[in-house]
């Protein structure tokens, strides 16, 4: 027994668009999703309070962030100053460069920073014979 044609035609039709609409809806053009934008992060400057201690007045001193000379000579401990920070929540990075005068023991330079509205750190490091190179990198998280 063949089928009717026609009925056959139409029950294809009619199983073609039962399969449509679903599948227009998934792959349509309208969409009831929200966008959610990715907020790009801002790099946001902040003031901060950097203090400088020593024990040994140090012959030559410099301290660099950013590639920003801040300190170029030292006259008494502590030496304060105020600086704008690139962005501290990322972590900021200090170029504590320092010489003695020949004879001078071994002595510690301590490095403390305050954002406005962080807590502070401080870091201290060691000269060794009579010099002292570093890079010092303080975050906050």
């Amino acid at each position: 027994m063949r089928g009717f044609p026609p009925i056959q035609l139409f029950l294809l039709c009619l199983a073609f668009i039962v399969l449509a609409v679903p599948l227009s809806h998934l792959t349509g053009n309208i969409s009831n999703a929200k966008v959610v934008q990715v907020a790009a992060k801002e790099a946001k400057s902040m003031i901060a309070l950097l203090r400088l201690r020593f024990a040994h007045k140090p012959s030559t001193l410099s301290l660099k962030i950013a590639d920003k000379e801040l300190i170029t000579s030292a006259d008494a401990s502590p030496l304060e100053l105020h600086a704008v920070l690139p962005s501290p929540q990322d972590g900021v990075d200090v170029f504590l460069s320092a010489t003695w005068p020949e004879n001078t023991p071994d002595t510690a330079l301590t490095l403390e920073i305050e954002p406005d509205g962080l807590e502070a750190r401080s870091e201290t490091r060691w000269s060794s014979a009579g010099s002292l190179d570093e890079v010092i990198t303080f975050s906050w998280k």
